[in-house]
């Protein structure tokens, strides 16, 4: 999902762990799911021609279609590619590898473009924002997605849980890759102001994938930890800012 090989090589490894997940009916699930929900929500319907920029195993590109639009997707991991192939064999030549800062498509080519759980892994997220919107045709829809850097669980599994993982992992040298090291994801004001130097402007957002209960504890008690999460984001939504992992932004290109 990134230009850089060790998150390719990350993600090749973890495709098939990564398409189990979304179906998990604990909050790592219901985080997926929710935050995909507000993708499409803020994308609308077709028709016209839309790419999924870090399709991962296809699933956005099959909600996408669904809703009348003409579908493409790359990715930078081959395993993710050839998941999406799978799900979407009549798609197979749409469906390509690319890294999202240097992608494969001509200029003007889409009415609508979507990055999900993919700018929190670049290095340079302006490079990304302007390949996006150099595929958007004028008045066409991006929407990406990016880490809440406020959220306690964003912080706790950023600061503590997964750097406690990559070092223990190294130490006893498990087969399993580590999880790569992220960059701090960009806050809702850089982000907006990142879009707007690429000529998108910001037009709604909206907060996805509430959850509260720290790692390991979203794990020992999935069930709860769900269903609350579940609760605060029909219930609470004024709590997005704090408590939501997730910001969607729709942001169209002016010119």
């Amino acid at each position: 999902m990134s230009a850089g090989a060790p998150i390719a090589s990350f993600f090749d490894e973890e495709a098939a762990r990564y398409e189990a997940a979304f179906e998990d009916p604990g909050p790592g699930g219901q985080a997926l799911r929710s935050r995909q929900a507000r993708v499409l929500h803020l994308a609308g319907n077709g028709p016209g021609e839309a790419l999924d920029a870090g399709m991962g195993p296809g699933r956005l590109c099959v909600d996408l279609a669904t809703g009348g639009w003409t579908v493409h997707g790359v990715d930078a991991s081959a395993e993710m590619v050839a998941a999406a192939r799978a799900r979407l064999p009549a798609w197979a030549d749409r469906l390509v590898q690319s890294p999202i800062e240097r992608l494969p498509f001509g200029e003007r080519s889409f009415d609508l473009v979507t990055a999900t759980g993919v700018l929190e892994f670049l290095e340079d997220v302006p490079a990304a924002l302007g390949e996006l919107a150099r595929v958007l045709r004028p008045g066409g829809l991006a929407v990406v997605t990016m880490p809440n850097p406020v959220s306690p669980f964003g912080l706790w599994r950023r600061g503590l849980w997964y750097p406690g993982l990559r070092t223990t992992k190294a130490l006893l040298r498990l087969p399993r890759p580590p999880r790569p090291k992220r960059p701090a994801p960009l806050g809702r004001r850089r982000l907006l102001r990142a879009l707007r130097d690429a000529g998108l402007r910001a037009e709604r957002h909206s907060w996805a994938s509430y959850q509260v209960a720290l790692t390991p504890l979203d794990e020992l008690l999935p069930a709860p930890s769900a269903r609350l999460a579940d609760w605060l984001e029909r219930r609470a939504s004024w709590t997005g800012p704090l408590l939501a992992t997730q910001l969607v932004v729709a942001a169209r290109r002016q010119r």
